[in-house]
């Protein structure tokens, strides 16, 4: 008898009812996760927290300094790894380290660990590189929450035994997911929300891990689309023998998710570079040459163009006004295994042809002028793609030219051999169904090069861009800003300089933890990009210093703008404290030497802004009254 669907507390006690205990996060990790319910501690309470266990703060030191974080200097302190991976990243990822020391120690027969864990460390990656181009969460969340994705698996195993959780040569994981939840009430995504909830996470993140929808109608919410990306990550799962249907249901998510197949790709070369350093951290080791296999493996299905095997190929049209003709020719093709169509006149046949689209016809040639007609109309309109097989009652030679200057591919001639019929029919199949896959492979190979352009112009935007707030970083602040300077020194056009800084920034990520940090650096960013007109430029520079360069603006205009911007960000926002900014003026270029020195005095700006008091704007002195005064 089926078991009746249970709901999420009754899983929890299913699982945690078991003779054989769960793997569980260590009580550091649990407090961590508990800590981030309280706005009263900062990051130094976080470290305080995970110094507790020595071996948990080396993990996570080695994680800050992992290719989640790449390009960034080392970080050598707990301190220093929790401003960068974020409080909650931390207490997630913390969760994920002890829970996968304590599966360790279970043994689970049948049940292959190893694989799960390095099954878990690529999707975290892929999970990770997908959130970046989707944008839906920071790396170090993104990571923990692909890596946890399907923990309910491992504790089906361990409950349950690994019987509960094992898909056959044969099988599907939705084949395994209709059985655990006609068998259990629950399946293994179920049981990874239900315990991920258990932990501490958010519902949001614990619910996007159900495999089976948890709220209808919740399409377009980021609940939904969190889920999607989740269900894309494990779809790009180290997993044997399942790559045809990997493929496409990589394409289809993706496709919904507005990501192309060079995105995708781009995911897995990077998931793949990282995979061997990221199970170093975990305490697993990899070859690379194992990890570039696997990879490898769903890099070509990706590639390859899915195969044409519609049930339209294979469909044939018989058009003849002689109804017995139509049985006989019927009855030696269904027997073949052929759908069919038929048509008693021309008319009816072209119809059909527009409506259904088979590729193979057969022509009764004694049907005439009409029939000929229907052809060449054939032909013409469809080219190579339709193979036109004509039947004729008359071998003269001259019957035969009439087909096959009308654009018949081949002609038989009646009484027709159904062991010939069916021979030139597959052959017509064969064909154009070879020519249908060709133009396929030929148009999806220049949707991949207009796609891998389109990347090319996005990477090299990206190359520029603060990830964090989406403005300008400093490579493109150092390309941008030299061309920009002369063309005003050389045109004698004033380019005003403006630097600004976030007031009181360390005390905001030491009280309220870096997260909150993030969002305070995100709203000034946003208040500079809408504030900003489309021949400014607008970069971060630093930590939670910000520059934008006006051309064409005066001084006055230029102290306009920037007391704008100040009054705008000082502006109260929802669930952040209140921000200010300091601000210094500088305006160019003539009188300056080059741009170095137009940056320079408006940083001298801001230190005034800064030692006046904050929260006010600053105008540095010309480059030649300064030097009047020395």
């Amino acid at each position: 008898m089926p078991a009746s669907p249970l709901t999420d507390p009754e899983i929890l006690q299913a699982l945690t009812a078991e003779n054989r205990l769960l793997p569980s996060p260590s009580a550091v990790a649990l407090e961590l996760m508990r800590a981030l319910e309280r706005r009263d501690l900062g990051m130094r309470d976080i470290a305080n927290i995970a110094r507790k266990d020595p071996a948990l703060v080396a993990r996570m030191i080695q994680l800050a300094n992992s290719a989640i974080f790449a390009g960034m200097r080392p970080a050598v302190a707990i301190e220093e790894a929790v401003l960068r991976i974020g409080t909650g990243g931390l207490a997630r990822l913390a969760i994920a380290l002890s829970l996968m020391q304590a599966s360790k120690a279970t043994n689970i027969e049948g049940f292959d660990l190893r694989r799960f864990w390095m099954t878990s460390i690529q999707r975290g990656l892929v999970f990770q590189y997908l959130s970046q181009r989707v944008g839906k969460m920071p790396s170090a969340e993104a990571f923990s929450l692909g890596l946890l994705a399907d923990v309910g698996q491992l504790a089906m195993a361990v409950s349950l035994g690994a019987q509960a959780v094992y898909i056959g040569a044969e099988g599907s994981v939705q084949a395994l997911l209709a059985q655990q939840l006609q068998q259990y009430g629950y399946d293994q995504g179920d049981a990874s929300a239900v315990l991920l909830a258990h932990w501490g996470f958010p519902q949001t993140l614990a619910q996007a891990v159900r495999i089976r929808p948890q709220t209808p109608g919740a399409a377009g919410s980021r609940e939904a689309q969190l889920g999607e990306c989740v269900a894309l990550s494990r779809s790009l799962q180290l997993r044997p023998g399942s790559v045809a249907a990997d493929a496409g249901q990589m394409r289809s998510l993706a496709e919904h998710l507005h990501l192309s197949e060079s995105d995708l790709q781009g995911v897995l070369a990077s998931a793949a570079q990282d995979m061997a350093g990221m199970a170093a951290v975990f305490e697993m080791k990899l070859e690379q040459a194992e990890v570039d296999t696997e990879f490898d493996r769903l890099r070509r299905a990706l590639a390859t163009p899915p195969l044409l095997d519609e049930p339209i190929a294979d469909e044939v049209l018989i058009v003849s006004k002689d109804a017995a003709l139509r049985l006989g020719l019927r009855q030696a093709l269904e027997s073949a295994g052929h759908a069919l169509a038929e048509a008693a006149t021309p008319a009816e046949a072209f119809e059909i042809v527009q409506i259904q689209g088979p590729r193979v016809v057969v022509l009764d040639w004694a049907d005439g002028d009409s029939v000929a007609a229907l052809c060449r109309s054939l032909r013409t309109e469809r080219g190579p793609r339709i193979y036109l097989l004509a039947l004729s009652r008359d071998m003269e030679q001259h019957a035969v030219l009439n087909a096959l200057d009308a654009g018949a591919n081949d002609v038989l001639f009646a009484p027709v051999l159904p062991q010939m019929l069916i021979a030139k029919v597959q052959t017509g199949a064969r064909a154009t169904r070879v020519l249908a896959a060709a133009e396929a492979e030929r148009s999806h190979g220049l949707r991949t090069l207009r796609t891998l352009e389109q990347r090319n112009a996005e990477l090299l935007q990206a190359a520029g861009t603060d990830e964090l707030t989406g403005v300008g970083n400093r490579r493109a602040l150092d390309a941008f800003l030299p061309p920009l300077f002369a063309q005003a020194a050389a045109e004698g056009q004033p380019l005003a300089c403006l630097m600004f800084d976030l007031d009181e920034f360390k005390r905001i990520n030491d009280r309220l933890g870096h997260d909150v940090g993030d969002q305070a650096l995100r709203a000034v960013g946003r208040v500079l990009r809408q504030q900003s007109r489309g021949m400014d430029f607008v970069a971060r520079v630093g930590g939670e210093e910000f520059l934008m360069l006006c051309p064409q603006t005066t001084e006055e205009a230029a102290m306009r703008v920037a007391e704008r911007i100040r009054a705008a960000i000082a502006v109260p926002q929802a669930d952040l404290p209140p921000l200010s900014v300091s601000v210094g003026v500088a305006l160019g270029a003539a009188g300056f030497a080059d741009a170095a020195s137009l940056i320079r005095a408006a940083d001298q700006a801001l230190l005034q802004a800064k030692r006046l008091g904050r929260n006010r704007v600053c105008l540095a002195p010309t480059a030649s009254s300064a030097a009047a005064r020395n």
